[in-house]
């Protein structure tokens, strides 16, 4: 195996275990009394509603990057817990919006805070310059990864 080979595995067991390393502190924090009874997937959804007087349907999925269909199971789960109402515009009764109750607002905010702290501490152990060459890396890291999602998409729809 090359250096080359060796360096390009190890970014990869690095980018796993980071991401693994994530879902797992944010399901440990989720376990707290504002937040216990939802899964990641759901506070993902509770962010994507977002703080707005309300959001159509499709706009929150697309945010999501998911289905209505895969939305409508979520947000009937939400509804169902308190965290999330569901209304008609009354602009066009065919459209759908949903937006945060008392307590998914405060789950929202709860989240939030988890990620700012999260990202806070993460940096503190970086000087001015290695944050900006992370936060650079992170830019054409995260770019890439959009590239590669819209080729899915793109895919996905020839397929169909």
């Amino acid at each position: 195996m090359t250096d080359t080979a060796l360096g390009r595995q190890e970014v990869n067991d690095l980018l796993v275990e980071t991401f693994n390393s994530i879902l797992r502190v944010e399901q440990d924090v989720l376990n707290n009394r504002l937040t216990e009874s939802l899964t990641i997937a759901e506070i993902h959804t509770i962010h994507a509603v977002g703080l707005h007087d309300s959001s159509p349907m499709n706009v929150v999925a697309a945010r999501l990057g998911v289905t209505l269909a895969t939305l409508t199971a979520s947000i009937n789960k939400l509804v169902s817990k308190g965290f999330v109402t569901r209304s008609r515009s009354q602009a066009d009764r065919r459209q759908v919006l949903v937006s945060l109750t008392a307590p998914g607002r405060s789950a929202y905010r709860t989240h939030e805070l988890f990620h700012k702290q999260l990202v806070d501490a993460a940096l503190s152990v970086l000087s001015p310059e290695e944050e900006a060459v992370f936060a650079r890396s992170l830019v054409k890291v995260k770019e890439f990864f959009e590239e590669q999602e819209k080729r899915l998409v793109t895919s996905e729809r020839i397929a169909k």
